[in-house]
C-alpha cells in the first residue's frame, strides 16, 4: 500500500506523488483528498472509494493508494501504515522553499499545529531552535507571524524569518526579515521559515537556484545563464545524475546536456530522467565551439590533452591530425579539464574560449570541432509542468508490452494517424536482458493539447509503461 499526501493541492504535488496517483488501480481517501488529486486520477481504470476512518487503512488491499490531506508523516497518518507500506511525500512546499532560499533540507525541521493547539506548536519551535535547527512552519490559519515573532524575541531568539507565499503558484513571493522586523504577509496561503539557516540569504532569495555541471566555465553554466532571465544563483555539481536527483530538493532547476548534433544522445542523462522524478520544463540549443587551451604558448610542449568525453569525440579529426602521439585523458567536464591544465605544464584542455580567461590559459587553437554546425541541446529540469505555448515539444519514455513483430510500428502508427510529428526516437537497453529496450520519443505538441491527450490515452493502454518526461517550449534551431 502507498500513502500519498495531497493536502497542498496539485501545484505542490511532487512528481513521485503524481506518478503514484496516475498508476493507481484503486484509491481510498476523504472526499477532499480525492478532489485535490482528481486531475491525476485515471478514471478509465481506477476505482475511488471515500473513507472517513483512516485508523483502519491497515485493512485495505496491499495494492491500494491512500490519499491524505496532510503530509502522512507530519500528520501522524504514517503510524497506521503496515510494515512494507510506502509513504510518498506529496507536499513539496518545504522542498520548494529550501530550493528557493538555497538552504539545505538537512538543516530544516517541519512543524505544524495540526490537531494540537498553537501553544504546543510554539513550544516545539522554541525547542528546535535551541537545538540549532531552522524551522519550517507549515501553513496554518491560526499562525500570526507578528505574534510568533514577538513570542520568539521575548525568549531571546533574534533570528531571520522568511515568509513563503503562494509557493509554486504564479504569484509566488518570498520575503525575508527578522523577528525584530518581520516581513509583511500578503496572502492567506503562506508558510514560514525561521532560524539561522537563512541568515546569509539576501534579497536575491527569490532568484532561482540552478544546478549545473561544475566547476565554473562549463557549457552547462553557459546554457543556464542563457536560459535564466535574471542572473541566476548557480550550484555546481560533478555529475549529471547528481544534478537531476537534486532538482526540487537543494536546487529549483537543473540544466544538463541531453543531445549533441555530432555525437548523439547523452546516455547518462537519459538514464537519470527515467530514474528520478523530475520534469523537463524547457530546452536550450547552444552552439559549441571548442578551443585547445594551455599554460604554455607553444603547442610543442603539450604531452597530455584532457577534456570531457563528448568534446574529445567532437574533435577527433583535429586530435588525429595534430596530436596523434599525445596522451588523451578524460575529465568530468571541460571546466575541470581547464582547471587541471592551469596547474600543470604540458597539459592542454579542450574547452570554451571564455574558460581561457577564467583559468589564465592561452588559446593555442580555435574552432577545433569537426563541424561548425556542432550544437548541444540542454534541457531544463524542474518539478512543475510548463504551460502550453502553442509551440511545444513533449518527451516520453515507453516500454512496449512485449517484444513482438510490429509492436513498435503500431506505436508509431498512433502518432502518424493523428498527424503528430516525431522529432526523435531512440532505444535504450533496460539493463535486464539482451533484446529488452525502452524507447525515448520526442514529438511536437503539449500533453494538454486535445490530439496529444487522446494519443497519450491510447499509449497508456497499449504499453507496459509510459512516463511523460515533460511538455515544454520547443527551442529555435
Amino acid at each position: 500500500m502507498k500513502i500519498v499526501g495531497v493536502g497542498a493541492g496539485r501545484n505542490l504535488l511532487t512528481a513521485e506523488a503524481v506518478d503514484t496517483i496516475k498508476n493507481a488501480a484503486v484509491i481510498y481517501g476523504s472526499k477532499r483528498a480525492i478532489e485535490l488529486a482528481k486531475e491525476h486520477i485515471r478514471s478509465d481504470r481506477c476505482e475511488c472509494h471515500e473513507i472517513k476512518d483512516y485508523s483502519r487503512i491497515s485493512e485495505l488491499p496491499d495494492h491500494a493508494v491512500v490519499l491524505s490531506t496532510g503530509d502522512p508523516m507530519l500528520s501522524g497518518l504514517g503510524r497506521f501504515a503496515k510494515p512494507g507500506d510506502t509513504i510518498v511525500s506529496g507536499i513539496s512546499s518545504m522542498q520548494i522553499a529550501c530550493a528557493r532560499l538555497g538552504v539545505e533540507e538537512t538543516k530544516i525541521v517541519a512543524v505544524t499545529a495540526h490537531a494540537r493547539d498553537i501553544d504546543y506548536a510554539k513550544a516545539t519551535i522554541v525547542r528546535e531552535l535551541k537545538l540549532g535547527k531552522t524551522v519550517f512552519v507549515l501553513p496554518d490559519p491560526r499562525f500570526n507571524l507578528r505574534d510568533i515573532a514577538k513570542f520568539l524575541l521575548d525568549r531571546g531568539f533574534s533570528v531571520p524569518v522568511a515568509v513563503c507565499e503562494q509557493l509554486a503558484y504564479p504569484d509566488e513571493r518570498i520575503a525575508i526579515g527578522t523577528t525584530e522586523k518581520p516581513p509583511d504577509v500578503r496572502s492567506g496561503n503562506f508558510s514560514l521559515m525561521i532560524g539561522d539557516a537563512i541568515r546569509d540569504v539576501d534579497g536575491g532569495a527569490s532568484l532561482p537556484v540552478i544546478g549545473v555541471l561544475g566547476p565554473e566555465g562549463t557549457f552547462s553554466e553557459h546554457a543556464a545563464k542563457r536560459w535564466a532571465e535574471k542572473r541566476p544563483k548557480l550550484k555546481y555539481y560533478d555529475d549529471i545524475s547528481e544534478i537531476v536527483s537534486s532538482v526540487g530538493k537543494t536546487v529549483d532547476f537543473g540544466v544538463v546536456p541531453i543531445e549533441n548534433s555530432l555525437e548523439g544522445s547523452i546516455s547518462i542523462t537519459l538514464d537519470a530522467l527515467l530514474k528520478y522524478h523530475v520534469t523537463i520544463v524547457d530546452e536550450i540549443t547552444l552552439p559549441i565551439r571548442h578551443c585547445l587551451l594551455a599554460r604554455s604558448e607553444d603547442a610543442r610542449n603539450i604531452e597530455t590533452i584532457v577534456s570531457h568525453p563528448q568534446p574529445i569525440a567532437q574533435c577527433r579529426r583535429f586530435l588525429r591530425e595534430h596530436f596523434s602521439d599525445v596522451d588523451i585523458q578524460v575529465a568530468a567536464s571541460t571546466a575541470h579539464a581547464a582547471k587541471l591544465a592551469s596547474t600543470q605544464d604540458g597539459v592542454a584542455a579542450i574547452a570554451h574560449t571564455e574558460t581561457a580567461m577564467k583559468y589564465g590559459l592561452n588559446i593555442l587553437f580555435e574552432d577545433i570541432q569537426e563541424s561548425n554546425g556542432n550544437q548541444t541541446r540542454f534541457i531544463v529540469l524542474g518539478t512543475m509542468a510548463s504551460r502550453s505555448t502553442g509551440h511545444d515539444k513533449t518527451s516520453i519514455v515507453a516500454d512496449l508490452r512485449k517484444d513482438r513483430p510490429g509492436a513498435l510500428h503500431e506505436l508509431l502508427g498512433e502518432f502518424a494517424s493523428r498527424g503528430i510529428n516525431l522529432t526523435k526516437i531512440e532505444s535504450r537497453p533496460k539493463k535486464k536482458a539482451l533484446g529488452d529496450y525502452l524507447f525515448y520519443i520526442d514529438f511536437q505538441g503539449h500533453v494538454h493539447d486535445d490530439g496529444v491527450r487522446d494519443l497519450m490515452g491510447v499509449i497508456e493502454r497499449t504499453t507496459a509503461m509510459v512516463k511523460v518526461l515533460g511538455s515544454y517550449p520547443e527551442a529555435e534551431t
